[in-house]
């Protein structure tokens, strides 16, 4: 097989819609792929919903009304066999998953359940979004994938066309589909979240949100005053640092994509009446990505939000760059706007892994500089470091260990996360390991050796063969197998020495009272 574009195919594929009848309704499951479990150890996994395929159930239900019957399940508070069952027993016509790389084998076991169910597949989110056409080559189990990161517009065109068959399947924008055994990929246009973004329907998943408060809590409840009730919103994406994206990047589209600043104001009053929630986690990639949306958030805060806000009673919860926050006065900004917590990806504390990173000027100093700013404006801060960045060697992960106790001892921390580096597709460590020839990150394959070269890193041609043989055809990767090839190829430790200082940091950061974590993606 292989894959043709949309605009040479022939005009009469079309969709044959299931036999079900003029005026029946569709029955539409939503599900987010859970993490495999050893991977369960992110410091806030399981306190906020998946909101995104919340997002596409609400959008769904307005254009289609009483067509579609829906359900939403989020494998990220149960597991696989609890979607799976939840397959089984509401028999639905169409099944959505949203999938990541790490959630991606989880995903695929959910999508034989809904195949051997009779249900028709649907792959989406950033994993689905990397690889549209291999995936449908290598996985019977899913029928069609939708391949861009505004996914709402598509998603709703492709479910129409299920419903009622009146429309090509080549006329669903980002769509990727088989026709007569040949991948089809639809031209994927960009959405601007202005004109379009629908403010997610949480009765969607009302029964379940007690469930979040209460992770929610059990981890981070002491930084509250008062019981605590989050959801997640994404209002904005993108991020400053887009161009040129950090080593370990693979978000699908970091360009900045800012939806109206009155429609985070009204999801913010519609969720705080009608589901008692009070801490509102912005998911935009940076949140100092466009001072132009922050200070328009700032002059459209309507004063009785304003009020709550400065009473304390509605928090915000974001991603910031420790440079952004270092400018335009972005601080004391984020403070007006109900900022309490700020998670921050620092990285590293040593200057040469900073600039492997890819941090765009970002120092130690202005780590520690934007700690102690937020610290000042009364904002906790969650802290991610990395170790085994390209080139990383045991004095550079030295100096991170000595940085993070450093601040340790200078400004509090609501939780610390300290990663193995793990290399994921679309970001420039994948063009490092798998697209040398093809990169997307790096200007061409001689800035590639410059680069290794400046770490001491050498990679042969033999060595090439085999990252590609292992790793530059396969939809399904092996999260543990990617981490341990990437630290003996493209660092100067071994991985197990890199996990025994994770380990050591842990300790030190649980013995200031402070929670640990670790992440993949």
């Amino acid at each position: 097989m292989f894959m043709i574009r949309a605009d040479v195919l022939p005009p009469a594929v079309r969709f044959d819609p299931p036999a079900q009848g003029d005026g029946m309704t569709l029955k539409l499951l939503l599900a987010n792929a859970p993490n495999p479990t050893d991977n369960r150890n992110a410091s806030n996994y399981a306190c906020y919903p998946h909101i995104g395929i919340v997002q596409l159930a609400t959008a769904t239900q307005e254009a289609l009304g009483d067509r579609v019957d829906i359900r939403v399940v989020d494998g990220g508070i149960s597991n696989t066999e609890t979607v799976q069952q939840a397959v089984r027993d509401f028999a639905p016509d169409v099944v959505g998953i949203s999938a990541l790389t790490p959630t991606y084998s989880e995903a695929l076991k959910i999508a034989e359940t809904a195949k051997a169910s009779g249900a028709e597949v649907v792959l989406g989110d950033d994993h689905a979004i990397f690889f549209p056409d291999m995936i449908l080559r290598n996985r019977p189990q899913i029928d069609y994938v939708i391949a861009n990161d505004g996914g709402e517009i598509p998603f709703v065109e492709l479910i129409r066309t299920l419903l009622d068959g009146k429309r090509l399947l080549s006329e669903v924008s980002s769509l990727a589909y088989r026709h007569h055994g040949v991948v089809h990929v639809n031209p994927a246009p960009k959405y601007a979240l202005s004109l379009r973004n629908t403010i997610p329907d949480l009765t969607f998943i009302d029964d379940v949100l007690d469930v979040y408060a209460d992770n929610y809590r059990k981890q981070f409840g002491h930084l509250h005053g008062h019981d605590v009730r989050p959801v997640t919103v994404n209002n904005a994406r993108g991020c400053e640092n887009g161009h040129k994206r950090c080593t370990y990047c693979s978000i699908a589209d970091l360009t900045v994509n800012t939806g109206d600043p009155r429609g985070f104001w009204k999801t913010i009053d519609q969720y705080n009446r009608e589901h008692g929630i009070n801490l509102f986690f912005e998911v935009y990639d940076s949140f100092t990505a466009s001072p132009r949306y922050v200070d328009a958030l700032i002059d459209s805060t309507p004063p009785h939000l304003k009020r709550r806000i400065d009473d304390g009673e509605l928090q915000v919860m974001v991603y910031a760059r420790a440079l952004g926050l270092t400018k335009r006065n972005n601080v004391d900004k984020l403070r007006r706007l109900g900022v309490t917590r700020a998670n921050i990806g620092l990285d590293a504390a040593d200057p040469e892994m900073l600039e492997a990173q890819r941090k765009n000027k970002t120092t130690g100093e202005t780590n520690l500089e934007a700690i102690r700013m937020l610290n000042r404006a009364g904002i906790s801060v969650h802290a991610s470091y990395i170790a085994g960045a390209p080139g990383e060697r045991p004095e550079t992960l030295d100096r991170t260990i000595a940085g993070i106790r450093q601040m340790l001892g200078e400004v509090e921390l609501s939780s610390v996360e300290f990663s193995r580096f793990i290399p994921l597709p679309n970001s420039p460590a994948w063009d490092l390991l798998v697209d040398y020839e093809r990169p997307n990150f790096f200007k061409s394959s001689e800035e590639i050796d410059s680069y290794l070269a400046a770490l001491g890193i050498t990679v042969t041609r033999q060595d090439r063969e085999e990252m590609f043989a292992r790793f530059g055809d396969q939809d399904l990767l092996d999260i543990d197998e990617l981490g341990a090839f990437w630290a003996d190829k493209f660092t100067h430790i071994t991985e197990r020495y890199a996990l025994e200082r994770i380990g050591e940091v842990d300790e030190m950061v649980s013995a200031h009272n402070v929670r640990t974590g670790n992440n993949v993606g």
